[in-house]
């Protein structure tokens, strides 16, 4: 009780994740964004240190750095220049997948405000209090765990919470060429993008989009959270929304909406039927349990 006590009142904040520099538009909104660092990034529009630099000195904005890839060994001491580089800028904090990244800003004793952000694997408070005692303050929890479970772990550790309520989701990365090899196996030119459907389940259609690291499989449906959204709007810090593959216009009408619901200028019915009507009510697994324990 005391952990829920200590979250009441949040003030949730809108964080966009971008899909270029214009963040301009956004700015009547929010002033909370997400960007990928170059060749350090999986699924995120990516900016070199420069470029993030130049950001921070254009805008006055909280500005998260996703460093989400598989660190290898020669990576390490290029890393280690970039974090150095990062911690002396104004950054909000990185969101990392790999360890190496925590044990680095560990060992050089770094202010950065570090998100844990593992994918598919941040789905309980167990979790969280065990990196929340290793000074990680933020967890960037999984889209494949319910409403309910999100609700459970923010009352039961003190690690700031972000979750994901509009956008197409990763479903899988890898680090195989899989787009470049499948067109060359086929003897056409590469276009770093293909769509597959799943016959054996009800013909769905997912996203397969490469770049350098690696291939990405995302949901062709945009994920559609905004039930939850109203269910969780006092649990969390951040509400994510990934402007990526999203046609602007559209985005924008669903930000404005989020935004005068925040600020009580539109009820939640009026929010879930407005919302609902731009992209449709794919709700992914905020309703639908995908984890059981043994009985």
């Amino acid at each position: 009780m005391e952990l829920l006590l200590q979250r009441e009142g949040l003030n949730l904040k809108l964080l966009i994740s971008l899909k270029d520099k214009e963040l301009s538009k956004y700015l009547d909104f929010t002033n909370s964004f997400i960007v990928g660092l170059k060749d350090y990034s999986v699924n995120y529009y990516e900016l070199s240190v420069d470029e993030i630099n130049n950001l921070l000195n254009e805008y006055q904005i909280d500005l998260f750095i996703s460093i989400n890839k598989n660190i290898f060994n020669e990576d390490l001491p290029n890393l280690e220049e970039i974090l150095i580089k990062l911690s002396k800028m104004n950054i909000k904090g990185i969101l990392f997948y790999d360890l190496s990244v925590l044990a680095i800003v560990k060992k050089l004793n770094l202010n950065i405000d570090l998100v844990l952000h593992q994918t598919h694997l941040v789905t309980n408070y167990n979790i969280c209090n065990f990196y929340y005692d290793l000074n990680v303050s933020y967890a960037y929890l999984s889209t494949e765990i319910t409403a309910l479970e999100m609700q459970e772990i923010s009352e039961k550790t003190n690690i700031k919470l972000m979750a994901y309520f509009i956008g197409h989701p990763i479903i899988s990365h890898s680090k195989r060429k899989l787009v470049s090899n499948f067109y060359k196996y086929i003897q056409k030119d590469n276009i770093n993008k293909l769509n597959i459907i799943e016959q054996k389940n009800k013909n769905e259609k997912y996203y397969i989009i490469e770049n350098k690291i690696g291939t990405n499989i995302l949901t062709s449906e945009i994920l559609n959270g905004t039930e939850a959204f109203i269910y969780l709007k006092d649990k969390l810090e951040y509400g994510i929304l990934d402007s990526n593959l999203i046609d602007d216009n559209a985005f924008i009408k669903i930000l404005s909406l989020y935004r005068d619901n925040l600020d009580k200028k539109l009820s939640d019915d009026v929010l879930i039927k407005k919302v609902k009507e731009l992209i449709g009510n794919y709700q992914g697994f905020f309703y639908k349990k995908t984890i059981y324990k043994v009985k």
